[in-house]
C-alpha cells in the first residue's frame, strides 16, 4: 500500500484528507445551486488537487488517478471550457463516495480498491468532450508513471510539496501558492528518503524551510492533535477530582473546621469547576461537523424519490461533547431521510398547493443553559394524527380501544413505535418499520427527549434536547428505603409532597394523582426495594417527582429528595449491564452508592411488571 511512512503521519493524512472529502461535499452541493460561482469553481479544484497531492505522497495510486480524474473536469469548469449540469455532479459525487471509500481501506491497513472503471470512462468522457485532450491522452493520463511525490504529470512545485509536507508534520509555515496551471506537465520534484521520527520531514527541502523559518505562525495551525483516548483519560481522572471535592464539601459541612480549612476547600472548588469547565471545552466540538454530512445525503435521497429539495443549516457553530457527535450520526441520518421520503411532496404536488417545486429541510442547533437543542424541520405536508392512529392499528400495534383514547399529540408518537411505518410498500429507503424507533432509543440513551410537533399542509419538526456531556451529569438525588436513585435533571419538572387521598386508579391500570389539568401517572420505586427497605420506606414523608418522558409526564414516588448533585458516570458491572431502567452507578458526595435511572427503560419496565398484568 505504497510507501511505508510513521503511523502519525499517515494518520494526520486521514484526519485532514477526511476533513477535505467533507469541505468537498459541502460545496458541491452548494455548486448545484450556483454553478457559476467562480470561487466556489476554484476551491473545489483545489481541493481535489491537494487531495491528490497528498495520497501522491503515499503513493496511493487509486486515489491519485480517480482524484486527478474529478480534478481535470473542474480545471474546465473553472476556465468556461464546460458548464456543470446535473449528471456531471452526480458523477463528480460518485467519485467523493469512492474516494471516501479508498480512504477508509488505508484507515483498516488495507490496498485501497481500484476506481469504478465506469466511472473512471465517464470521467474521462467528459473531460475529453470537453477539450481535455485526445481520448488516448484522458486514459493514458491517469495512469502515468508515479513519481517519489506521487503527483502522475501535474505541475506540483517546490513550494507547494513542502508546504504539504509541512502540514502533515504539524510544522506551522506560510501557506505556498497553489499552482493554477494545467496545460504543460511538469516533473514533480523527488525528495530525499523519509528522515526518522525525531526529524522534521521539512528538512527534506533545506532552503524552502529556511524561507518559512521566521514567518509568523498561523493562528489556525497553533494547536496540537491529542488521541481522543488521552483526553477520555483526563476526564475520567477529572470524574475522581469531582467526586473527592464533593466528599470534601460533604464532610466539611458536618465537621468542625477552621476558617484557613474552609478557605481552602472553597479554592478548590472554584479549581475544580473550572478545569471540569475547561476540561469538557477540550471534548467540545462544532455541530457543523455532523450537519455538513448531510447536504449530499438529502440531495441523493430527494434524487432517487424524484424530489428537490435545499437543506439549510442555523446555529452550525453551536459545540457539544466529541461523544454526543458521533452517536448523533445515525438518528439525524434517519430522521433527514423521513423528511424526505414521508414529508416532502413531490414538485407537482407542492405547485398545486401553491408551493414552491423544491422542499426545504432545515437542522438547527442552539444552546439552552446545559442543554442543546437539536431540530430537524421540513416544509412537506404534515402528520396525519389519524391516519397514524388507523396505521397502527393495521399493523396490530395498538389496541383499537386503547388507540381511540389518544390525544393529537400522542397519535404523533406513534411514529416512534417499533414497525410502524405509513409505507404501503417497502423501498430501500423505507416502508419496513425501522428507523424513527431506533432514533428515539439511541436519543433516549443519551439522557435526551424526542418532542414532534406537525401541522398538515405545513410541515414538521422533531426536536432533541440533550445534555452537553455525557461524562459529569447534573442529577436530582432522591432515597426511596436505603437506596439511592439519581434522576437526570433535564427530564425533573416539579417535586411535591404525596398525599395518599388524592390517588385514584385509572380504566388502563394506572395509578394517577392530579396535576395541573392532568392525570400524573404515577410509578411506584419501592417496587424494587426488598422488605426491609420497604419498611425503612414506610417511616418517612413521601414525595411525587414530575418528570417528563417523551410528550408525557409520570410521576415517581420516591422518599426523601436530596437535593441536585454533579455525577460522575460509572459504567455497570457484568452483573448488571443491561438492565432495564437502569443506566449506570455513581458514588456520592457521602461516598454511597446511587443508581443512575433511564427513564423510558423504567417505565417500560413498570409497565410490563405492574400494569399491563393488572388490566
Amino acid at each position: 500500500m505504497g510507501i511505508e511512512l510513521d503511523s502519525e503521519l499517515r494518520d494526520d493524512f486521514l484526519t485532514e484528507s477526511r476533513e477535505l472529502l467533507l469541505r468537498l461535499s459541502e460545496q458541491l452541493v452548494d455548486l448545484e445551486r450556483t454553478p457559476d460561482d467562480r470561487d466556489l469553481l476554484n476551491a473545489v479544484f483545489r481541493g481535489f488537487h491537494t487531495l491528490k497531492g497528498s495520497a501522491g505522497f503515499f503513493e496511493l495510486n487509486s486515489v491519485v488517478r480517480l482524484a486527478h480524474s474529478a480534478e481535470e473536469i473542474f480545471g474546465l469548469l473553472r476556465t468556461g471550457q464546460c458548464k456543470l449540469d446535473a449528471s456531471m455532479l452526480d458523477s463528480i459525487l460518485e467519485a467523493l463516495d469512492g474516494l471516501r471509500e479508498m480512504l477508509e481501506a488505508v484507515a483498516a491497513d488495507r490496498e485501497p480498491p481500484a476506481p469504478n472503471p465506469d466511472l473512471l470512462e465517464v470521467l474521462e468522457f467528459i473531460a475529453v468532450a470537453n477539450g481535455a485532450g485526445s481520448a488516448s491522452a484522458a486514459h493514458d493520463a491517469p495512469a502515468v508513471e508515479v513519481t517519489a511525490a506521487g503527483i502522475p504529470g501535474d505541475p506540483f512545485s517546490d513550494d507547494e510539496f513542502e508546504a504539504l509536507l509541512n502540514q502533515l508534520q504539524g510544522t506551522p509555515s506560510a501557506p505556498a501558492p497553489i499552482s493554477t496551471v494545467a496545460a504543460t506537465p511538469a516533473a514533480a520534484p523527488t525528495p530525499a528518503a523519509p528522515p526518522p521520527r525525531s526529524t522534521s520531514l521539512a528538512t527534506a527541502a533545506p532552503t524552502a524551510a529556511a524561507e518559512h523559518a521566521h514567518a509568523a505562525p498561523d493562528p489556525e495551525q497553533a494547536s496540537v492533535r491529542v488521541d481522543t483516548q488521552r483526553l477520555d483519560q483526563v476526564m475520567d481522572l477529572l470524574g475522581e477530582l469531582v467526586l473527592v471535592r464533593n466528599r470534601i464539601k460533604s464532610l466539611s459541612a458536618v465537621e468542625p473546621i477552621s476558617s484557613e480549612m474552609r478557605k481552602a476547600i472553597s479554592e478548590l472548588d472554584v479549581t475544580t469547576s473550572g478545569l471540569q469547565n475547561q476540561v469538557t471545552r477540550m471534548r467540545m466540538q462544532p455541530i457543523r461537523k455532523l450537519f455538513s454530512r448531510f447536504p449530499k445525503l438529502a440531495r441523493d435521497t430527494a434524487r432517487k424519490l424524484g424530489k428537490m429539495v435545499d437543506v439549510e443549516r442555523v446555529g452550525e457553530d453551536t459545540e457539544l461533547d466529541k461523544t454526543l457527535i458521533e452517536l448523533l450520526g445515525d438518528p439525524l441520518m434517519h430522521m433527514v431521510r423521513n423528511a424526505i421520503d414521508h414529508g416532502l411532496e413531490m414538485p407537482e404536488t407542492r405547485l398545486a398547493a401553491g408551493k414552491p417545486a423544491g422542499g426545504r429541510v432545515v437542522l438547527s442547533a442552539e444552546q439552552l443553559g446545559g442543554q442543546i437543542v437539536v431540530a430537524i424541520s421540513d416544509d412537506g405536508a404534515g402528520m396525519d394524527p389519524d391516519k397514524l392512529r388507523k396505521k397502527a392499528i393495521e399493523k396490530g400495534l395498538i389496541d383499537p380501544a386503547d388507540a381511540a383514547r389518544l390525544n393529537r399529540d400522542e397519535c404523533l408518537q406513534l411514529i416512534f413505535m417499533a414497525g410502524f411505518s405509513t409505507k404501503d410498500q417497502v423501498s430501500d429507503l423505507s416502508g419496513r418499520g425501522v428507523g424513527m424507533d431506533v432514533v428515539r432509543s439511541n436519543i433516549q440513551a443519551l439522557n435526551g427527549v424526542v418532542a414532534i410537533e406537525s401541522e398538515l399542509g405545513k410541515g414538521s419538526t422533531i426536536r432533541m434536547r440533550l445534555p452537553l456531556t455525557l461524562a459529569i451529569q447534573p442529577v436530582l438525588m432522591v432515597e426511596r428505603g436505603r437506596r439511592l436513585f439519581a434522576l437526570p435533571l433535564q427530564a425533573v419538572h416539579d417535586v411535591f409532597k404525596l398525599e395518599t387521598a388524592i390517588i385514584t386508579r385509572a380504566d388502563n391500570g394506572w395509578e394517577v394523582a392530579p396535576y395541573r389539568d392532568a392525570q400524573l401517572r404515577l410509578i411506584r420505586l419501592s417496587c424494587w426495594l426488598g422488605a426491609a427497605d420497604a419498611a425503612a420506606d414506610e417511616e418517612v414523608d413521601q414525595h411525587i417527582v414530575v418528570v417528563l418522558i417523551g410528550s408525557d409526564y409520570y410521576g415517581l414516588v420516591v422518599g426523601r429528595v436530596r437535593g441536585r448533585e454533579e455525577i460522575v458516570v460509572k459504567p455497570l458491572g457484568r452483573m448488571l449491564k443491561g438492565l432495564s431502567g437502569v443506566a449506570g452507578g455513581t458514588v456520592t458526595s457521602d461516598g454511597r452508592i446511587a443508581l443512575i435511572l433511564e427513564l423510558p427503560g423504567l417505565v417500560s419496565a413498570y409497565e410490563r411488571a405492574h400494569i399491563t398484568g393488572a388490566r
